[in-house]
């Protein structure tokens, strides 16, 4: 009888183990996540100014365990974890489950403390608002927004929205084939500098969606990477060396310097000042929006007192000072920003003092967009 029972006894504990791992490797697999770009950092705190503690070549595997706004808490294959920006990461599954995306469809849309109709209305949200939907619950979602306020709204106002990665078109005419293969069936030629919806990517090859709902494949030649600002429609690329040559961003820049001031110009003859931004920019893989308005949602907010070579300066340059930004440089560092200037004294590419004279109280804001 002793003997029979620890026999079933150890049966029924091996079924439990076997359980057990599958049940570990299915949630494993479930997060299981691939790298979309090249020279991607792991971070050791979830901000871009963060320590990077490795770098992951494109098409490798990690898994996710938590996130945290914009970022991926990952496990690498030695079991060591960091943080990566979560547009350079894709979940191995179709949809981005951790976080989704919501617009918002109705008028004045009551935000409330909890998921039902009586309870207290914290906020309203006008139609077009874009939410982060981060849990959901008998008809409501959990959203939060870009003032970092949490909230619920009824789901029958909200149309959620594919949360993946955004990819740019980095040749004319490229073609989006059937399958991710050179000779397989092209299904249409997209232009220069359109816009992706990235899925997914396979050996050397990146599943994307066009404007028209096609899905294909595109090389990845073809395809810059793009991280998402859910101020702006237009949103900033970022290639695989977005993070180095930051010396060579301020030389070159400086290289205008002398260059006529032209309102609605982008060079490389003549400027106005978000024309020379992005046209500098440009040149290192970046593609920024073409108003200083729009740049100036772009990239991660930082203080006046963290600038660093390579950000973005924002001023206020017309009328009474309201904070209303009409004006964008690039700081070079030493207190220093390089902008192309509409001034009547200048009316050409200079470089200003940030803390001294006219501008010193008219900055308004600084974006670090790598």
């Amino acid at each position: 009888m002793t003997k029979g029972f620890n026999l079933w006894r150890i049966i029924l504990v091996s079924f439990l183990c076997i359980i057990a791992m599958a049940v570990v490797g299915f949630a494993e697999e479930a997060n299981k996540a691939i790298t979309v770009a090249n020279e991607v950092n792991v971070r050791k705190e979830p901000e871009q100014t963060s320590d990077v503690i490795t770098t992951l070549k494109l098409g490798e595997y990690v898994n996710i365990r938590d996130n945290e706004d914009d970022w991926y808490l990952v496990e690498l294959a030695d079991g060591s974890t960091g943080w990566v920006y979560n547009d350079l990461i894709i979940p191995v599954e179709e949809k981005k489950d951790l976080i989704k995306k919501g617009l918002i469809t109705g008028d004045n849309l009551n935000v409330r403390k909890g998921p039902d109709i009586n309870t207290e209305i914290i906020k309203n949200i006008g139609k077009g608002t874009e939410v982060t939907i981060i849990d959901e619950s008998d008809g409501w979602f959990n959203i939060l927004l870009q003032d970092d306020l949490k909230g619920w709204v009824h789901s029958d106002y909200v149309s959620t929205m594919p949360n993946y990665s955004t990819g740019r078109i980095t040749g004319d005419q490229v073609n989006l084939r059937a399958t991710p293969a050179m000779n397989a069936q092209i299904l249409t030629k997209l232009k220069l500098d359109t816009y992706v919806a990235v899925k997914g990517y396979i050996e050397g090859w990146y599943n994307v969606i066009d404007s028209s709902d096609r899905e294909g494949w595109i090389h990845q030649d073809f395809v810059a990477i793009v991280l998402d600002n859910s101020n702006t429609s237009t949103p900033v690329s970022r290639s695989a060396s977005r993070f180095a040559g930051l010396a060579k961003l301020g030389e070159y820049a400086k290289g205008f310097l002398g260059t006529p001031y032209k309102y609605g110009s982008s060079g490389p003859k003549s400027f106005d000042c978000s024309g020379f931004t992005s046209y500098v920019f440009k040149n290192f893989g970046v593609v920024l929006p073409r108003s200083s308005k729009d740049q100036a949602t772009a990239g991660e907010k930082i203080s006046k007192s963290d600038l660093k070579l390579g950000d973005l300066v924002f001023f206020d340059t017309v009328g009474k000072i309201d904070g209303k930004i009409t004006h964008v440089g690039m700081y070079i560092g030493d207190g220093k920003f390089i902008h192309a200037s509409s001034g009547s004294k200048a009316k050409k590419v200079v470089i200003s003092e940030i803390n001294e004279g006219y501008y010193k109280d008219r900055f308004v804001t600084a974006r670090r967009i790598f």
